[in-house]
């Protein structure tokens, strides 16, 4: 029950703040938004005892890619307030894109609770997962670390270059 409640908790926190976060004009408050969404998205994995997933989404995504956001927001000219308003119409149309794929998403979803898994499908679990990840993979997944740090860099010194002396 508790975790029934846990998983409906989550679930309605990172709707509710990606929904905030598309609908927000202040780019610094849509990151937050969104670190707020990717951070109940880790409870969604916790909820559902994918530890190493949650691991992943917290250090990853909430961590490295958030901060990229933040110090590329921070570094970059206040370009985005001189921006006009959109038109009604881009509104109204951003609306019901996001109805369409809102409703093949709930389409979809029905559609996946009536297949039956077969017996022969074998789960690899968080540890196969980790032992891939952390142990072939090991390379690539510090790699992608420097890429981070490499675009933090890039992105300050664009704006560096921006500033006048």
């Amino acid at each position: 029950m508790i975790l029934t409640a846990s998983i409906y908790l989550c679930a309605a926190l990172a709707a509710l703040a990606t929904l905030l976060m598309m609908f927000q004009r202040d780019p610094v408050k849509a990151a937050m938004f969104m670190l707020t969404a990717l951070l109940a998205t880790a409870g969604l994995y916790l909820a559902l005892s994918a530890q190493l997933l949650a691991a992943l989404q917290v250090i990853l995504y909430a961590g490295a890619i958030m901060t990229l956001f933040t110090v590329a927001l921070m570094a970059t000219p206040q370009a985005w307030r001189d921006k006009p308003a959109p038109g009604r119409a881009l509104k109204v149309l951003g609306l019901a894109a996001a109805a369409v794929i809102l409703a093949e998403l709930l389409k979809v979803s029905y559609i996946l609770r009536s297949v039956k898994i077969s017996p022969e499908f074998s789960e690899t679990g968080t540890l196969g997962v980790a032992r891939e990840l952390f142990g072939r993979f090991a390379f690539q997944f510090e790699l992608l670390s420097l890429v981070i740090i490499a675009s933090i860099v890039g992105a300050v010194a664009l704006a560096m270059k921006r500033r006048p002396a």
